[in-house]
């Protein structure tokens, strides 16, 4: 049997019942249980955004198209997609030929209905954007109850009958190449009967399963079925929810395997409270899953390994019947949940894994509060670890998950003030919740390392902060960037994602701003000292009191050993992120954006009592070997101040411009609001490449 490595079968061409609610903290909200820019490469996006630019920081894919929109498939427009946090849906750049450049493929939930009472449950769909228009990913599935006879043929789940929820996505296998899906829904019959974890992958080989999603992992039984249930579950009665997916591998950087993270019930300490469980990949062509934990249910002397993969848990075991279970959690006496997964380090090699735990302790002397956790897996080769063993690191202190120290859970839950060492809060006695990973670096050549993004209470306002591992080894610890401010401005944030293109960060999240729930995109500038700018702030979203949804965030060169980690993007195009968004009422629909021009910080400061503006922002993404020209002008009136910002060098990230423009004619600008408008020519080689033009409001300030 092979160790964990490749994502896909051999050949392959290299190319969320319904969530429990539960009260969160002291002013918090109810939680569960729980782009692309000018001449792209990236394949079709070419076609949308060659123009001129746009009065936005950001452009939709397509313009006045929905993700949601193909009938024929299963896929009603005119029906809503879920609202349900903490998401509805999922996004990663990736290409099904090694070296191809990266486009958008998401995941989603979708409702559905044909007149029937009740109506038919969730689905999860896969589609992807390509040549200015997404395409349905998959005609059918291998391996599901659905699987003969399915009523919507796009659908990934594995019983259409049930709720599909939570849907996430990545790609693995050879060359980066292979989409791997995973979400939860019911699992009914003997030895189920609650929610399980499942995950399949995209055939793209040109066998007789070719454009089908297959399943994965060893038989866990049928429940009094036909059918084998390849179910991720630690315990296949246990209610798992909320998984999340990321390729990597410590084994081969040129086949990373899809490893799933999720919450998931336990009995002990505390029955009924969530674990944080992590599963590597044993595949591809698995001949058995025999001896692999968990458990499976042989048939004929040895255990299926459905789809050629088995699922094997990974960490020391710490809690369940007889402390079996390898549980993630700092307390587990708490609720550890809604968890994010992340490879980092030299070719992808370090999983991260990070979460938040929530509700009150049963240990004396530990925080109730809600707190942000990330742990990297660390290789031991000890069989009854999984081969892994996993290590919290936090703002001041790090620690093993094991079950050493006084209160028989490691080093971080010996005492409050070990536990808030160990988290990544920003005051470790304020809520903190719903954490995202993603891994990259801010300097080129340099290791990538993890970043976090979560929101936090403040004087009573959720704030978004960001962290990243700083140092190495013993000393290694995460520091809050934007010099230890939130990102977010006084009207708070929630839901935050966070990725890289190229080698610059992205954060999406949103917020209320009197009383219209938005959208926020920007980025870092100066990797020395990570500083916050905004490309976007008016990104129409659906209100959070209908769809408290994420919006997630991924880019056509995210930081892996395909893309030298954000050096060199695959296929060579603009680096550019690229997210999804639920607006809309009735119906909820899902819609997709890119990051496709400059932007302006949203305040300027007069000077020379208003003959002149000091403004800046940042310029658009250009690759290297161009070189980028601005003209900014800003308007009040009839009055404009304008300068010029010369020709400088191009490396794949946004360039951060600064001009002290002078008033024409000898006006004076006035504090209040303006209008910034921006043109950039890039050129190559001395011939004009492309002209991208963008405008946005400013405020003027003394």
């Amino acid at each position: 049997m092979s160790s964990e490595s490749s994502g896909g079968t051999p050949g392959e061409r290299r190319a969320r019942p319904r969530r429990r609610n539960v009260n969160r903290g002291v002013g918090g909200r109810q939680n569960a249980r729980r782009g692309v820019r000018r001449r792209l490469p990236l394949v079709g996006l070419v076609v949308l955004l060659g123009g001129a630019g746009s009065a936005l920081a950001f452009q939709q894919l397509p313009p006045g198209g929905q993700v949601n929109d193909d009938l024929a498939a299963g896929i009603n427009k005119n029906l809503s997609v879920s609202g349900q946090d903490p998401t509805n849906a999922d996004v990663v750049g990736g290409a099904l030929v090694a070296g191809n450049p990266a486009v958008p493929w998401a995941i989603f939930q979708q409702g559905e209905t044909n007149d029937a009472s009740p109506p038919p449950n969730d689905q999860v769909f896969s589609r992807s954007f390509a040549a200015g228009a997404w395409t349905t990913r998959g005609i059918g599935t291998v391996g599901g109850r659905s699987s003969a006879s399915p009523q919507f043929s796009a659908s990934l789940n594995f019983d259409q009958g049930q709720d599909g929820e939570a849907p996430a996505i990545d790609f693995a296998g050879a060359g980066r190449t292979v989409p791997w899906a995973t979400w939860y829904e019911n699992t009914t019959g003997t030895g189920f009967e609650n929610n399980n974890v499942f995950a399949s992958r995209f055939d793209n080989t040109g066998d007789a399963n070719q454009n089908k999603w297959i399943f994965a992992g060893q038989n866990r039984g049928t429940g009094g079925g036909g059918v084998l249930v390849p179910s991720l579950n630690i315990h296949t009665d246990q209610n798992a929810e909320n998984p999340s997916v990321a390729g990597g591998s410590a084994v081969d950087p040129t086949k990373p395997g899809p490893w799933v993270t999720w919450q998931e019930t336990t009995t002990l300490p505390t029955s009924g409270s969530d674990q944080i469980f992590v599963e590597r990949p044993i595949g591809p062509a698995a001949a058995n899953c025999d001896g692999v934990q968990p458990a499976g249910v042989p048939v004929n002397g040895h255990v299926p390994a459905i789809g050629g993969f088995c699922w094997q848990q990974t960490g020391i075991p710490r809690v369940g019947a007889g402390s079996a279970d390898p549980s993630l959690n700092v307390d587990p006496t708490r609720n550890g949940i809604e968890p994010d997964i992340a490879f980092t380090g030299a070719n992808d090699s370090v999983p991260w894994v990070v979460w938040y735990e929530k509700d009150d302790t049963s240990i004396s002397g530990l925080r109730n509060n809600e707190m942000v956790f990330a742990a990297k897996g660390i290789s031991d080769g000890v069989a009854a670890n999984g081969g892994f063993h996993w290590v919290v690191v936090g703002n001041q202190l790090s620690g093993t998950l094991d079950t050493s120290g006084a209160n028989g859970f490691g080093a971080c839950s010996v005492s409050a003030v070990n536990e808030q060492q160990c988290s990544l809060n920003n005051d470790p006695t304020s809520d903190a919740e719903d954490p995202q990973v993603a891994a990259g670096t801010m300097t080129a050549g340099s290791p990538t390392v993890p970043w976090v993004a979560w929101d936090e209470n403040v004087s009573g306002v959720n704030r978004i902060f960001v962290s990243r591992l700083i140092g190495s080894g013993a000393s290694a610890h995460f520091q809050i960037v934007n010099n230890g401010a939130p990102i977010s401005s006084t009207n708070g944030g929630t839901r935050p994602d966070i990725t890289f293109a190229a080698n610059t960060p992205y954060v999406s999240w949103r917020a209320d701003v009197s009383g219209v729930t938005m959208g926020f995109i920007g980025h870092f500038i100066n990797p020395s000292n990570p500083t916050f700018v905004i490309d976007e702030a008016n990104v129409p979203l659906t209100p959070t009191s209908a769809a408290d949804v994420r919006e997630p965030i991924s880019s056509n060169c995210t930081a892996n050993p395909f893309n030298a980690d954000g050096t060199s993007c695959q296929g060579a195009p603009v680096p550019t992120p690229f997210f999804l968004f639920t607006n809309g009422t009735s119906p909820l629909g899902l819609f997709a954006g890119a990051v496709t021009s400059g932007a302006f910080a949203p305040t300027a400061r007069l000077v020379a009592r208003g003959r002149k503006v000091s403004a800046s922002g940042p310029a658009p993404v250009c690759k290297r070997g161009e070189r980028i020209f601005l003209t900014i002008g800003i308007k009040q009136g009839r009055t404009t101040a304008i300068g010029a910002w010369r020709k400088h060098g191009c490396s794949g990230n946004p360039p951060q411009w600064h001009l002290v423009l002078p008033v024409r004619g000898g006006k004076r600008l006035k504090t209040g609001r303006a209008t910034g408008q921006g043109t950039a020519r890039i050129t190559r080689r001395g011939h004009t490449v492309t002209i991208i033009r963008w405008s946005r409001t400013v405020k003027l300030v003394r």
